[in-house]
C-alpha cells in the first residue's frame, strides 16, 4: 500500500460540534489552512460568531474566525480530513466523502466497535487512518464549552507507522493536540467502546448522575465486572488490549476500582467528559452497545453482570 508523505497544506473537518469546533480553532490558531464543514443552524452560527470557546476549567474564552462551508467545494483538494462526528451521522458522512476524491488522508475520529471494513469499501484503504480525540465538552447556542483531558491516538489500520502519520501527528502537536501514534487502532477503538458501554449502562440506572452513581457501590462494581466481561470477549476474539494499560481493571480487586471509580466520577473532569456527554450521546451510545453485543455474541461468553445492568 503506497502513503506519501506530504505536507498537510489544506486541512478539512467534518463535523462542527464540540470537538470539530475545536480541532478547527486550535488548527487555525497553529497557522494551517483549515475548512470547518457545517450544516444548518450550527453553519449560521459559525458564519456569523466564528469559533467560540470557553475552557471548563479556567473559563478562558475566544473566539476564532475560521472558513466555514456547508459543501465540500467540488473544485478543491484537502490533504487530510478529520471527521468528527457522532457514530449515529458516521453513514451519511461516509456517503459524503465517497463521492470526494480530492480528499487524501481522513482520519476517522468516530467512536466504534466495528472495524474498518466500510470505511475501507468506500474510501478505499490508502486514504483511511483511525483516530481519536483528547478532548469533550458541550455546546451552548453558538458557544462550546470544552476540556482537554488526554493524549490523541492515531494510527493507519494496518498497524504500519508511516511517514504520513508521523506527519499528522506533529500537525496535531504543533496545534496543541498532544498525540501518540498506536500500532492496532482497531483494537484500541474495540477496548475504548468496552470501557464506555458498561459505564453508560451504569450511568443510566442512576438517571445519568455521575455523583449519584459514585455513591452507588453495586452499581459501580456491575459496570467494573461488565467491562471485564467485554475485555473477555474480545480477548477471546484475538484482538490484543489497548492499550495495555487496562489490565488493571484484570489486576486489582472490586473494592479498590470501585473505590477509584467513584473517586474519578467526583471529580470535575467528569462532569463535562462523561455526564454532559451522555447525556448528549444517548443515541449513539445505544449504537456502540448494539455493537459492542455482536463481538460478545461472536465470542459466545456469559455476560451476568451486563445482563443485570440492563436489567435495571
Amino acid at each position: 500500500m503506497q502513503r506519501q508523505d506530504q505536507e498537510l497544506n489544506s486541512i478539512l473537518v467534518f463535523g462542527a460540534g464540540v470537538l470539530g469546533s475545536l480541532y478547527t480553532a486550535w488548527l487555525h490558531k497553529a497557522g494551517f489552512a483549515v475548512t470547518l464543514l457545517a450544516r444548518g443552524q450550527r453553519y449560521r452560527d459559525l458564519q456569523e460568531h466564528g469559533v467560540v470557546l470557553e475552557d471548563f476549567f479556567t473559563g478562558e474564552k475566544s473566539a476564532t474566525p475560521v472558513r466555514v462551508v456547508d459543501v465540500i467545494p467540488e473544485d478543491e483538494a484537502f490533504d487530510l480530513c478529520l471527521v468528527l462526528v457522532q457514530k449515529t451521522q458516521l453513514k451519511s458522512a461516509l456517503e459524503t466523502l465517497a463521492a470526494k476524491p480530492g480528499i487524501g488522508a481522513v482520519v476517522f475520529m468516530n467512536n466504534t466497535a466495528e472495524g474498518p471494513e466500510a470505511l475501507v469499501q468506500a474510501l478505499g484503504a490508502e486514504r483511511v487512518l483511525f483516530g481519536h480525540a483528547n478532548a469533550g465538552g458541550e455546546r451552548r447556542g453558538h458557544k462550546v464549552l470544552y476540556v482537554v483531558t488526554q493524549k490523541m491516538m492515531l494510527g493507519e489500520i494496518d498497524g504500519e507507522v508511516t511517514p504520513r502519520v508521523r506527519t499528522i501527528a506533529a500537525t496535531m502537536k504543533k496545534a496543541g493536540f498532544d498525540s501518540e501514534i498506536n500500532r492496532n487502532p482497531v483494537a484500541w477503538k474495540r477496548y475504548h467502546v468496552a470501557l464506555a458501554v458498561p459505564f453508560a449502562l451504569a450511568m443510566q440506572c442512576n438517571g445519568t448522575d455521575r455523583l449519584r452513581l459514585a455513591r452507588n457501590r453495586g452499581d459501580l462494581v456491575l459496570s467494573l465486572r461488565g467491562m471485564r466481561e467485554c475485555f473477555a470477549a474480545l480477548q477471546a476474539l484475538g484482538y490484543p488490549m489497548e492499550p495495555a494499560k487496562l489490565r488493571v481493571v484484570f489486576w486489582l480487586p472490586d473494592w479498590l476500582l470501585a473505590w477509584l471509580f467513584g473517586l474519578m466520577l467526583r471529580g470535575k473532569t467528569a462532569d463535562i467528559g462523561m455526564e454532559r456527554h451522555l447525556r448528549n450521546a444517548a443515541e449513539e451510545m445505544a449504537e456502540l452497545a448494539d455493537e459492542m453485543q455482536v463481538l460478545i455474541d461472536r465470542a459466545g461468553l456469559p455476560t451476568p453482570a451486563l445482563d443485570a445492568l440492563r436489567a435495571t
